[in-house]
């Protein structure tokens, strides 16, 4: 693999993402402080953070299709999700190239490397196909305990205990007071990531592995032209899932998170490109740049949906959370959670 050129609108897309993402941190944090430290704080908290609730959001759709209602807890990470996987079912897997800031950073570790060392490591098939399989298993279980374990009024009940009400400020202290094995942890991942291409997406992101199955249904996925291919293998070099693009009539891997790489490393204009199935000529082909505006337009679509609707703010007053979070320590606000998942 080299270090190769990417589509301008998809890197737009993710540092405007990035951005937005660490703006949002910063005003949790000046949120969250003052709540723990006993005073009132001088911002307001900001729905986005529930993005990094990935599992309360499932636990929100699962509540949703049950009951018809939004939860009015963390209806912003309900949202989002949706918004994740509206994208990926229709764009193959392009939350992970697009809007995931992990990919990004997981991205630039990977290239740092490949200018370091000149190449990136890949495990032999006999390792690399079971250890793929680990963010299969992980996004099993957390199925297995959401839709099958977890019935309806205990899905309801787990979304408004006092655990989820402050979930996102347990989260927050997590990283803002780590342990030896968090930072440890997180250090094999970071050095990991610079020698082995995506290591934390590839091998055990279980998002990853969820907006992956859901890009099997996608209708639009990268798909190569053999009328027009020359054969050069400069999609192959350059394709971060490495896939034997060049081989392929239809990029159909789960792996595959339509970066469009590919397409922009191939040398003759509509040979590869993201199309629709059964695509005939050159004129149902989409642009990099298109293709990236449709998938995260429609992110964006369901997220303003969520808004203008007034479904994008928790009920959970801010008195409430103030008197919560004078007591994140209790007990109450450790095992909630864990007894929630397992009863």
């Amino acid at each position: 693999m080299v270090v190769h050129r990417v589509p301008t609108t998809r890197r737009v897309i993710q540092w405007a993402v990035a951005a937005v993402t660490i703006a949002i941190g910063v005003q949790f944090s000046l949120w969250v402080m003052p709540h723990l430290a006993g005073r009132w704080p001088s911002v307001s908290r900001p729905p986005g953070v529930e993005a990094f609730l990935p599992i309360d959001g499932m636990m929100g759709l699962r509540h949703l299709l049950s009951t018809g209602s939004i939860d009015p807890i963390h209806p912003a990470g309900l949202a989002i999700f949706i918004g994740i996987c509206l994208m990926s079912v229709v764009v193959a897997k392009s939350f992970c190239s697009h809007v995931c800031p992990v990919g990004l950073f997981s991205e630039l570790l990977g290239r740092l490397g490949i200018r370091i060392t000149g190449r990136t490591l890949t495990p032999p098939k006999w390792l690399d196909i079971p250890l793929r399989g680990l963010k299969y298993l992980l996004l099993g279980f957390f199925a297995w305990a959401i839709w099958w374990v977890m019935d309806p009024p205990a899905i309801e009940s787990f979304l408004a205990s006092p655990y989820a009400k402050i979930v996102d400020a347990k989260m927050w202290l997590f990283f803002a007071s780590p342990t030896r094995l968090t930072i440890a942890v997180l250090g094999v991942l970071v050095v990991g990531s610079v020698f082995v291409r995506d290591l934390w997406c590839r091998y055990l992101c279980p998002y990853g592995a969820l907006v992956g199955l859901l890009g099997i249904l996608a209708p639009l996925k990268v798909t190569r032209d053999p009328a027009l291919c020359t054969d050069c293998h400069a999609c192959t070099k350059v394709c971060p899932g490495r896939l034997p693009v060049h081989g392929m009539t239809r990029v159909a891997s789960v792996e595959c998170t339509s970066c469009q790489d590919c397409v922009v490393a191939c040398p003759v204009d509509g040979c590869l490109a993201v199309r629709p199935p059964l695509a005939a000529g050159r004129s149902r082909w989409l642009r990099p740049a298109t293709a990236s505006l449709l998938a995260i337009g429609l992110y964006l679509a369901v997220v303003t949906g969520f808004r203008v609707t007034g479904h994008w703010r928790t009920t959970v007053t801010e008195a409430e959370f103030h008197e919560r979070l004078q007591e994140v320590d209790s007990p109450v606000y450790s095992h909630v959670g864990g007894q929630a998942m397992t009863e």
